[in-house]
């Protein structure tokens, strides 16, 4: 059967001499609830409120960029082997008649 790890009986004996916890207060500090809520209020005024969308947006306009710039593209070359290519249009033809 495997030994337990050396460090962890350490731990566990260092966990064991601690001393007691501090008991909790039932309500905090006076005048804590109001500093939290102001400096909230006053780290949040400072930030640009659409950070999120504007970036969102240039990445959803890119990605449609990309996208239609392909298009275009498999467009572009389809047309030029419809029209230009002729063996590869019988070459497709041969293929297609195979059973």
């Amino acid at each position: 059967m495997n030994q337990p790890d050396p460090a962890l009986h350490r731990l566990l004996r260092a966990a064991s001499t601690a001393p007691a916890a501090a008991p909790v207060p039932a309500e905090p500090p006076f005048g804590f609830t109001t500093r939290v809520i102001a400096g909230w209020l006053a780290s949040s005024a400072q930030e640009r409120p659409g950070l999120d969308a504007l970036w969102f947006r240039r990445a959803f306009l890119c990605a449609f960029a990309v996208m239609l710039l392909s298009i275009g593209w498999s467009y572009r070359t389809a047309d030029s082997a419809a029209t230009g290519d002729e063996m590869t249009i019988a070459g497709y033809d041969a293929t297609a008649d195979l059973p």
